[in-house]
């Protein structure tokens, strides 16, 4: 992953963020010996600036990358040029103010909250690949397990009579419950995927009010399964936590951001 930022007219730096091997940070074209971690790493730039670069893994999304100079937060360069909401004059990417009608830009800190939208809004999207292969998965493992019963079942008369939790039904009638709960757990999974696939695409347009129903959505299917069956609850908890923290995250991206989008 790279990362570069105009910090002024006379001074680019870049930082090159590598999976196994030492990560670079470049100033004017120049690698400079650099040790980047999580820990700030002070430097110097020209005319006396001090400046520092920092690494903030995100779960779920990609790393931040945090360059401060004299103690403000710079904003990456992205590739797309940056342009005032207000007119629409093309402006630095760390300029406070726009040049031709004086508009306020938004802070840099607004990059570190779009990127944990992205987070969320990525999170949002795994959680309806997880319903739709736990829904595909649950539903092999329970017909699986019903083959059996259902087989005895369809060689039965129809009309006799089975004791179900001290419930008396027919053959038929058992075997069209067992067949519904082996599809329910499809089709309940399934539609959760499309409930979380429709707040995806929704996010794009209200980012906050879709991240807040996948929330919602995400925390009542956890209590139903934990009240259905408690020993779900520390199935996967530390991955529903993660998950949880990142949606959470999002939401706080998403209230920071609002004075600005108002």
């Amino acid at each position: 992953m790279k990362v570069k930022w105009q910090v002024d007219d006379r001074t680019t730096v870049e930082a090159e963020i590598r999976r196994y091997r030492k990560h670079r940070l470049i100033v004017n074209g120049t690698e400079i010996p650099s040790q980047i971690s999580k820990r700030p790493f002070p430097f110097e730039l020209s005319a006396g600036r001090h400046a520092s670069i920092s690494l903030h893994p995100q779960f779920m999304a990609a790393t931040i990358v945090k360059l401060t100079v004299d103690g403000q937060l710079m904003v990456p360069a992205g590739n797309a040029a940056v342009t005032c909401q207000s007119c629409g004059a093309a402006v630095q990417p760390n300029d406070r103010f726009c040049g031709s009608c004086g508009q306020a830009m938004p802070p840099a800190e607004h990059y570190i909250h779009r990127m944990q939208l992205r987070g969320a809004a990525g999170t949002i999207w795994t959680l309806a690949a997880l319903f739709a292969i736990a829904g595909v998965v649950m539903f092999l493992l329970a017909r699986s397990k019903a083959a059996t019963t259902l087989e005895k079942l369809d060689a039965a008369n129809p009309q006799d009579l089975w004791n179900m939790g001290g419930v008396t039904i027919t053959a038929t009638e058992l075997r069209d419950r067992i067949n519904w709960e082996v599809w329910s757990v499809l089709i309940v999974n399934l539609n959760l995927a499309a409930i979380m696939v429709g707040l995806a695409i929704w996010g794009k347009r209200a980012p906050l009010a879709a991240i807040l129903v996948a929330t919602a959505v995400y925390v009542v299917v956890i209590a139903t399964s934990a009240v259905i069956d408690p020993t779900t609850i520390a199935q996967g908890i530390i991955v529903k936590i993660l998950i949880i923290a990142v949606l959470v995250r999002g939401i706080r991206g998403a209230l920071a951001m609002r004075p600005a989008n108002a």
